[in-house]
This record gives C-alpha cells, structure tokens and sequence, in this order.
C-alpha cells in the first residue's frame, strides 16, 4: 500500500520502520521513568544518551521536566509527514526521519544541560579529607594555608575559597598553621564552637562525643565563639579556652604548648591528668577500645609520655605507676584494681 501525491509517493512499509524505532524508544524511555526498563534497554537508551553528550544523572525536577517536554516534541516528530509536490527529487523518508528525532533530542536534552550548569555553579565543589583511629595526616590548602588533622578527624572545605573568606568544617581535631590574609578570614567551624582568624596558628578539638571542646592559641590572635551566640573570646598565644556544652560555660587558661600540642608531632604527654581522660587519647591514638572496670581507677591522676611505644609497653608503664592490672586481647584493652 502507499500514498501519492503527483510524482511524490511513501509507501507505508517504508514509514512504519520509524514509526516502530520512535514507538519502541518512546516505550523504553517510559520503562526507566518508571523503573522497570530491563538491563538491555536501560543500556540503549544510556547510548542514546552518550551521544548526546548529557554527563550526569538527572535530579528528580530536572527529569520531570525533561519527560513531560520530551514526550511532546516526540509525539510532534512522530507525526507522518505532510506530503509536497515536487518535480526535481524523492524525498528519503527514513533518514529524514531520523534526523529529525535526533534534532528533537538534542534540544530536549539542551534544558537539562543547562540547568546542570546553574546547578554546578550555585553548588560549590568541596574536599573532604579523614583520619582513621591511630593516623594522622598533614595537609596544604590552595591558600597556603596547611593542617595536621589528628586520629578520627575529618574536615571539609570548598575546593576554592571564597573571595571574602576561607572556610573549613571540622569534626575531630586539626592544628591549624593560616596563612595570612586580610581581607580573607578564615573560618573553623564545629558543631559547638566557630573560631575566626586573620593569619595565625592554633589547635581546635571537638570530636562528636566531646562535652568540652576546646580551642589552644599557638601564635597571633583567635576569635571564639559558641554557635548561635553571639558573645565570644579573643584568646592569645598560649592560652586555651575550654566550652561546657551542658551549662554553655567556658574557662580561658594559659597551657603548656609543648604539652597540649605534642600529638601534631607525633607525641602523647599527659601531666597529671584522670586515667578515664588518658583512655580516651589513647584510644583514638592506637585504634583501640579501653574498659575502666574498677570506678575508683577513672579519677586516678596520672602523668606519662608516649612517642611510638607498642600499646603493650604504654600499659605496663601506667599499671607500675598506677598499681592496677590490665589485659589486652586483640583490640580491647581492660583495667582494673
């Protein structure tokens, strides 16, 4: 069967090809859309897709949009072709077709690339770094800036600053060495404490289970203040500033730096400090789980140094000081009287 019109005639078995190749990607598209397309149809249309150069996976706006606008204009190119008279040539209906549904998709996809692009530009790229239980890490920020991040930590920051600030989100602790720069702040924040600096070094600890973060002034001048307040410290060279999260209370003391900042170089030193607050470090420092079974061992006021010592030769030296026994199997250690 075919249809004429002066010297210009289709068959029908011709068209019904592209009638069929539009119908079956109009029926898998709707298979994905609705999450029952096949492996081998999913990696059709993923083909079709490739060629178009669309890079990313669609949010759930972006897809409902592209559908409902991608449906129309197929249903519109799927239309037979008008018929014109014509004295010179034959028109090739099959690749005419084609190129038309390819033209479609390649506008159909254009919003959506677009839109990526905006989403790309509003949303910053950001870097994450972590540390495992026992490790520790030194890093260089684009700025010059650089952080030792200490055992268990992570921090998160823009992979380009800011033109008005740099930032940096801290859980854990990290010693900070900013470089200076005026008309860039740089931000610290934690989930208790947001700390701003202009170009100076000091030590932020917060890790998720601690009731008292604290913040430690190596050099220049810190700005320090609790998270949605807003009433503050300016802390100075060796002192640090002590936050009570329960009662939102803070003590500001001057320390011993080579003490309170000997673990960025590799260095545990405990002056006179509870057992309970030692097991603590120590687990974080050695990847290791510590049980005091014996109440009256967690207030024991200690003192000891620890650089590179097996955790075996660290508990020996602690139970000969502190009188008590202790048994270590695999990665739990127990204490008691």
């Amino acid at each position: 069967m075919s249809i004429s019109e002066g010297s210009v005639s289709i068959s029908v078995n011709e068209w019904n090809p592209v009638m069929k190749s539009v119908k079956k990607l109009k029926e898998r598209y709707q298979k994905i859309l609705g999450g029952t397309a096949s492996t081998m149809e999913q990696e059709l249309i993923a083909r079709w897709l490739k060629q178009l150069d669309i890079g990313e996976a669609m949010d759930k706006k972006a897809l409902a949009e592209w559908q409902e606008r991608s449906m129309t204009e197929l249903q519109e190119r799927a239309k037979p072709p008008v018929l014109v008279r014509s004295r010179t040539r034959k028109f090739i209906w099959l690749a005419g077709a084609a190129a038309v549904l390819l033209l479609g998709m390649v506008w159909l996809v254009k919003p959506y690339r677009d839109y990526s692009a905006r989403s790309a530009q509003q949303v910053p790229a950001y870097i994450e770094h972590s540390t495992a239980a026992g490790q520790r890490k030194m890093l260089t920020l684009a700025d010059g800036s650089r952080v030792w991040l200490g055992n268990a930590s992570k921090i998160r920051y823009p992979e380009n600053f800011q033109p008005d600030k740099r930032r940096i989100f801290l859980e854990g602790q990290a010693f900070f060495e900013v470089k200076p720069d005026s008309t860039r702040p740089f931000f610290v924040y934690t989930s208790g404490l947001d700390v701003k600096v202009l170009g100076t070094s000091f030590d932020v600890k917060h890790y998720p289970a601690d009731a008292e973060p604290a913040v430690t002034v190596a050099s220049g001048i810190v700005s320090v203040k609790p998270v949605h307040e807003g009433r503050g410290w300016m802390l100075e060279k060796g002192e640090q500033l002590t936050y009570r999260l329960l009662d939102k209370t803070a003590t500001v003391e001057e320390v011993d730096l080579r003490v309170a900042l000997s673990w960025k170089d590799g260095e545990l030193i405990f002056r006179e400090t509870p057992l309970e607050a030692i097991a603590v470090r120590l687990e974080r420092w050695y990847g290791v789980e510590i049980q005091i079974a014996s109440p009256s061992l967690q207030t024991k006021q200690m003192s000891l140094s620890v650089k590179n010592e097996p955790l075996q030769t660290v508990f020996g030296m602690l139970s000969e000081a502190g009188d008590f026994n202790f048994d270590i199997q695999k990665r739990k250690v127990t204490v008691w009287k």
